[in-house]
């Protein structure tokens, strides 16, 4: 009975492990994502932290259980990294911030970063199975089948842990609460070694300890309200800092956090600073709003997404792939009442945060479809006089809008006549350049017509990170007088128009050079290297 028992508490112990290794995994996303995005850097850097740990676990717990083979030592490890895994909210913040003021790259920061703070507990957790392995065998000849019982228990707990954490509780948690449901569960693990053991002084410690982390746990919460430092606020992501800069002035005292939400594709933020309301994905800004008028734009670039309306001035039926607050269609929807559009938005938080905390409009006229765009665009044949793609992923875009397949899908949903605009991060020229030469390279490969409408400032060059909207058609491009005309006229018609003469006669007319550069293919689209050049 009591090696029933025991057997019973260390395979639970086992599971429990496997299950917080891989949901430790997708927290840490967020722990990291803040400062250095959701690159695949990123996430390189995350799955190869793991691995590597795992390695150096397996083979040191396999070294201390044949030192040490008693139960107290897998209570050790399993305490240990339950301690590790609650003490990363308290030191994560600071362990950032070094990393950015070392910055040894765009693909180093993540990895350092990562390593810092969850090498050792992945090391730690992974001592777990092999120490396991060694209480469990009672003789040489049931080795193997133990072996390869509780690597399989393991394994379902990883199972079982990534589809809980990434379903369930990162929507409904913020990363903090999460880390303190992660490490009050390994101290759960380690009592139910502890009472399969017969334990009883080691029990009683470990329930402490599960009380504690409880309280902790609880403690976590997240708060709605509050306000968001400076340097919280900031975007450490090469290019989105840049660009950042160039759009928002971070107040020396932060941001009043109006809304936070993990969400299953972002840390999602609202914040005010008094003029203005801005929409956050991690810590990249993606929509502004006026607090005193919702529907004036808050960043240039959304007005130039209205130029398929000189492009194509008949165009009546427009889709908008990427909602953020919804900037440029509220503005559309007010101006001009002839036009039917609609939105597919991939996150449906994003959706109701734009309906509850950016205005916009619940209307026929004006509809919002979740759907991933691509998808969307597969199975619904309806034709479009425009399709305007501005969908980013914090600060990574979905590489599978960006691929001449998609181009080619898109392309055939037009009608004669219809333009697709989309926004791209980069700069025409210089280091960062290849991410937007790449993708003017691949709406080449599928349209005829590719103009290019950088959103400049005073002194800016090619070379400077920026938007850049390209606008890509079947016909040839009108020029800019004619355009200008056009939208004069549209202007005179409709007194609330945005001024898009600065967006027409920057246009840049001068040949991109692609030699160097790939068209991007679903089998080949490197968007996050093309973007954070070292």
């Amino acid at each position: 009975m009591r090696i029933e028992r025991s057997a019973a508490g260390i395979f639970a112990a086992v599971f429990l492990s496997g299950a917080v290794l891989l949901g430790l995994e997708l927290v840490a996303s967020r722990v990291v994502a803040p400062f250095f995005g959701s690159s695949i850097f990123v996430w390189g850097a995350l799955i190869g932290v793991v691995l590597t740990g795992l390695s150096a676990g397996y083979w040191l717990g396999g070294v201390l259980a044949d030192r040490f083979p008693t139960p107290v030592l897998l209570l050790g490890a399993l305490t240990l990294g339950a301690a590790m895994i609650l003490l990363i909210p308290v030191v994560d913040g600071w362990v950032l911030e070094r990393v950015v003021e070392w910055d040894p790259g765009p693909r180093w920061n993540p990895l350092v970063a990562t390593i810092a703070l969850f090498g050792l507990p992945s090391v730690v957790l992974a001592t777990a199975t092999p120490i396991a392995v060694r209480l469990s065998a009672h003789s040489i000849t049931s080795v193997g089948k133990t072996a390869g019982r509780l690597f399989a228990v393991s394994t379902a707990g990883s199972i079982a842990g990534t589809f809980a954490t990434a379903f369930f509780l990162i929507p409904e948690m913020g990363t903090n609460q999460l880390l303190g449901v992660l490490a009050t569960s390994l101290f759960v693990a380690a009592g139910l070694v502890a009472l399969g053991e017969r334990l009883l002084t080691a029990g009683v410690a470990v329930a402490v300890l599960i009380a504690g982390s409880v309280v902790a746990t609880i403690e976590l919460e997240p708060k709605q309200g509050g306000r968001l430092s400076g340097v919280a606020a900031q975007n450490w992501s090469p290019r989105f800092r840049e660009l950042g800069e160039r759009q928002v002035a971070v107040p020396s005292g932060g941001f009043e956090l109006v809304y936070s939400k993990n969400t299953r594709y972002h840390g999602l933020t609202v914040v005010d600073d008094g003029e203005s309301r801005f929409l956050r994905f991690e810590s990249s800004f993606q929509s502004g709003m006026y607090l005193d008028d919702p529907f004036r734009t808050r960043f240039d670039y959304t007005d130039f997404l209205q130029l398929p309306l000189a492009y194509s001035p008949g165009a009546r039926k427009i889709l908008f792939v990427g909602l953020g607050a919804g900037s440029v269609q509220k503005r559309m929807w007010r101006d001009f009442p002839e036009l039917d559009l609609e939105t597919v938005e991939l996150d449906p938080v994003v959706r109701d945060v734009a309906y509850r905390y950016f205005e916009l409009p619940r209307t026929s006229r004006l509809q919002v479809e979740v759907e991933d765009g691509r998808r969307f665009l597969q199975r619904d044949d309806e034709l479009w006089d425009a399709i305007v793609i501005d969908a980013y992923f914090s600060d990574s875009l979905p590489f599978h809008l960006t691929t001449i397949e998609f181009l080619e899908l898109a392309r055939s949903r037009l009608r004669p006549g219809g333009v697709i605009a989309s926004n791209l991060i980069g700069s025409i020229s210089g280091d960062g350049s290849k991410l937007f030469r790449s993708m003017y390279k691949t709406y080449r490969a599928v349209f005829p017509t590719v103009t290019v409408h950088p959103v400049k400032d005073a002194g800016d060059d090619d070379s400077t990170p920026t938007n850049i909207i390209v606008v890509a058609s079947e016909g040839a491009a009108p020029g800019k007088d004619v355009l200008l005309e056009r939208w004069e006229a549209v202007r005179a018609r409709v007194e609330s128009a945005a001024d898009l003469t600065k967006a027409i006669n920057d246009r840049h007319e001068a040949i991109v050079p692609t030699r160097d550069v790939p068209v991007l293919t679903d089998d080949y689209a490197p968007t996050d290297a093309l973007l954070f050049v070292d």
